[in-house]
């Protein structure tokens, strides 16, 4: 795999910011209640999953790069899932009606 050089100069950067944002997530998922865990949880997943994608293309192994997209598949499909069972909507944005 030929990634090219200004970009395995970028990716690192960017799972570094992936993996703030995953620390970020991690306490608001360590502190949700019972009933309310998976989400918190999934938005973590997302970013440590995600950030090890970075990684994995900026060193140009195909391996890891294959492992990490076959652990991020079910995790944004489950997100997925989860958004359109809620309705859809944006989180924090109510709808106005009458």
């Amino acid at each position: 795999m030929d990634v090219p050089t200004v970009f395995r100069w970028i990716l690192p950067a960017l799972a570094a910011i992936q993996l703030v944002y995953a620390l970020r997530a991690l306490r608001p998922a360590l502190r949700a209640e019972p009933g309310r865990r998976v989400d918190p949880w999934l938005t973590f997943a997302d970013h440590a999953v995600g950030a090890a994608v970075s990684a994995a293309l900026a060193t140009g192994n195909l391996t890891a790069f294959l492992c990490a997209l076959t652990a991020l598949g079910p995790i944004l499909t489950w997100q997925l899932v989860r958004h359109l069972r809620s309705g859809g909507g944006s989180p924090g944005i109510e709808s106005r009606t009458g």
